[in-house]
């Protein structure tokens, strides 16, 4: 990792910044990721987006953006990763394309479940306890719901997490996905809508190839229904994901955390987050020194070194491994000025302005950050952050260029700014 330019801005003019870029994308009770690019609600942006607002002390508008999320949940308890509130033709594939048949209109899959231990942490820090424990009260069953779901039918051989398609990982065209994904159909006779190249390089965003294949997985899990019990049966993909099964992780063990004071069971969430341990545990690979995706279909490790592998700190992973990994992200800090890249810089399939094959985001410095703590590793937590902050000095783009820190992808970007607020500046600097 480099060492940190010298600070530019106070954390007051950077937390009136971010603070604005959140109110720019706020839509009443929900929060976009950004204006024009991603015109909805997003699941996993969710979790560090009522961070930010609590952050601020804006503690009405952080529990209610939890409550509209999972007010989309589906019966199952799965919560969808895209939330279509209003109509919107900024936005490919829109709800017209996943005809889910839900109220409101949602996608059919689902994303990492950080919504959950962003309600965990809300309640800690909430100074209303009466209001703290009134919301984790409604909130506690339909958490619990949905990683029960991700625990009945997502668990894949070594009892990790399944993702059924490379959307629901959150890091859409990363590397560890390529293998699998090749092996999927494509929509070959459609033509693609890519609303997103409009605002945004094609060089920064994933290729029309991709979106083909993607489109394959929907059309695939659109013709059998979309049966949420048996999606890893029914999807082209389907692949073990370190990222996905350390947020599930922490997210069980952050409701077991609180459950006592929130006066709630903790019996499901113990079992769970006991289960996704073992699941993580089973992705180390040895030989690389670094949690990998495992291929269900090929029966098979899949992928280089990726952020993924990285962000399994977040869940607790074991110590020894933790610092196997960050003697290999020091190895990457050779090649790049900036950490962390979400792709090993050194392979092959790297490309630093792409999406998730290279660049920087500061949610995955955050999880890295978060887990490099839980490991005793606080020095190099701290080292991180600093750096992140001054990425974030220059404004809250989408991701960062790691080889200079140059800001791409969107603009106005909530996590980036929320992260901003609740992690890299100090609360009591708030204009």
């Amino acid at each position: 990792m480099a060492n940190a330019q010298p600070n530019t801005k106070t954390d007051a003019d950077l937390r009136k910044d971010a603070l604005a870029v959140l109110t720019g994308n706020r839509q009443g009770t929900y929060t976009v990721p950004a204006i024009g690019l991603y015109p909805y609600q997003w699941c996993w942006d969710t979790g560090p987006i009522v961070l930010g607002w609590a952050s601020v002390g804006q503690w009405d508008q952080a529990w209610g953006e939890l409550d509209k999320l999972f007010s989309a949940q589906w019966p199952s308890g799965m919560v969808p990763h895209i939330v279509f509130w209003e109509q919107s033709d900024d936005y490919f594939p829109g709800p017209e394309v996943w005809s889910t048949g839900r109220e409101p209109p949602t996608t059919g899959l689902t994303q990492p479940p950080l919504p959950v231990s962003a309600a965990a942490r809300l309640f800690d820090a909430d100074p209303d306890r009466d209001r703290a424990r009134e919301q984790i009260g409604l909130l506690w069953p339909r958490l619990v719901a949905w990683l029960a779901w991700i625990e009945r039918a997502r668990t894949g051989p070594h009892l990790a997490a399944v993702v059924v398609h490379p959307w629901e990982s959150g890091m859409d065209n990363s590397p560890a996905w390529d293998e699998p994904l090749a092996a999927t159909p494509e929509i070959s006779n459609e033509h693609l809508e890519r609303r997103d190249v409009a605002t945004v390089s094609a060089k920064q965003r994933p290729s029309t190839k991709e979106y083909r294949h993607y489109l394959g997985i929907v059309a695939a899990l659109r013709k059998a229904g979309w049966d949420t019990e048996r999606q890893v049966a029914d999807s082209p993909f389907a692949v073990e994901d370190p990222a996905f099964t350390a947020i599930m992780r922490r997210a069980a063990s952050d409701l077991a955390d609180i459950a006592d004071a929130a006066g709630q069971d903790a019996s499901d969430v113990t079992r769970i987050a006991t289960q996704a341990r073992a699941g993580l545990a089973g992705l180390w690979d040895e030989q690389l020194g670094w949690y990998r995706a495992f291929d269900v279909r090929a029966s098979t490790p899949t992928g280089p070194p990726t952020a993924s592998g990285l962000a399994a700190m977040f869940g607790g992973a074991n110590h020894a491994h933790a610092h196997r990994m960050v003697d290999g992200l020091q190895a990457w800090s050779s090649a790049v000025k900036f950490s962390v890249p979400s792709s090993d810089p050194t392979d092959k399939s790297f490309d630093p302005i792409r999406y998730w094959r290279g660049p920087v985001w500061v949610l995955v410095n955050w999880l890295v950050a978060d887990g490099m703590k839980l490991a005793g590793l606080e020095d190099e937590a701290e080292t991180l952050r600093a750096e992140t902050r001054a990425l974030v000095e220059q404004g809250f783009p989408e991701y960062y260029d790691p080889r200079d820190g140059t800001g791409i992808g969107g603009q106005g970007f909530s996590w980036s700014a929320a992260l901003t607020l609740d992690w890299l500046t100090k609360p009591d600097s708030t204009p």
